[in-house]
């Protein structure tokens, strides 16, 4: 994107001192033109638009000038730096007010980017393989080896036949429906379970009758004071 921003000033000397202003900002001299007459073709080549050009060229009189500069996207804020420096002396209104036009750029990549070799060839090929019969030998096409398959529609499933991995190799379902037993060896006996495997009940204390342990061996459970 180029903005053009284009003034019409009272006097040359006006025009010429925005100029300097311009390029001690660091627009180069490509960026910017002086038209000192009412030619609106000279206007239309500095990328003014049509209309604009033809209001400066009916306002303007002897001695006025306009100023184009076209401001490129890049640095950022080059566009903002050449309006402020425009508008910074006394400028001429043709009808348009402030005139800021915006220009799309489209690169023409082919004066930019031409080709590396004449009619071209490989890069790092021979200069007597190109033309000799010979340029349209390739190892794919001597063993017939297309390099690009065509597009083959594969089926969801990974084995053909709509089959899964599982049961292309062991027939079994994945899932199951049985019952689960409760108990994991038939018959319900719990697993290392035998007959004496179960005591029986076991007694609410440690000796017979609720002794106390150190009466039975005769200990004093305390001693008197000394």
């Amino acid at each position: 994107m180029t903005t053009v921003v284009s003034r019409l000033y009272d006097k040359v000397d006006t025009a010429r001192r925005v100029a300097d202003k311009l390029r001690a900002q660091g627009f180069p001299e490509s960026t910017i033109t002086l038209v000192a007459s009412a030619d609106a073709d000279a206007m239309a080549a500095a990328r003014v638009s049509e209309g604009a050009s033809a209001a400066y060229a009916r306002k303007m009189t002897e001695g006025q000038a306009v100023l184009v500069c076209r401001a490129p996207v890049t640095p950022f804020g080059a566009a903002r730096t050449a309006m402020a420096i425009a508008d910074s002396e006394a400028w001429i209104d043709a009808g348009r007010g402030a005139c800021n036009e915006y220009i799309r750029e489209v690169a023409d990549l082919s004066a930019k980017t031409p080709s590396v070799l004449t009619n071209h060839p490989l890069m790092m090929t021979r200069d007597d393989y190109v033309g000799s019969g010979w340029a349209g030998w390739t190892l794919s096409g001597v063993f017939m080896w297309p390099t690009v398959s065509r597009r083959r529609d594969y089926k969801l499933s990974v084995m053909r036949g709509t089959r899964y991995m599982s049961r292309g190799f062991w027939p079994r379902p994945l899932l199951s429906n049985k019952p689960r037993r409760v108990t994991a060896i038939r018959g319900g006996r719990l697993m290392l379970s035998s007959a004496r495997s179960v005591s029986s009940p076991a007694k609410s204390s440690v000796l017979t009758g609720h002794p106390r342990i150190f009466e039975k061996f005769g200990f004093r459970s305390l001693s008197s004071h000394r």
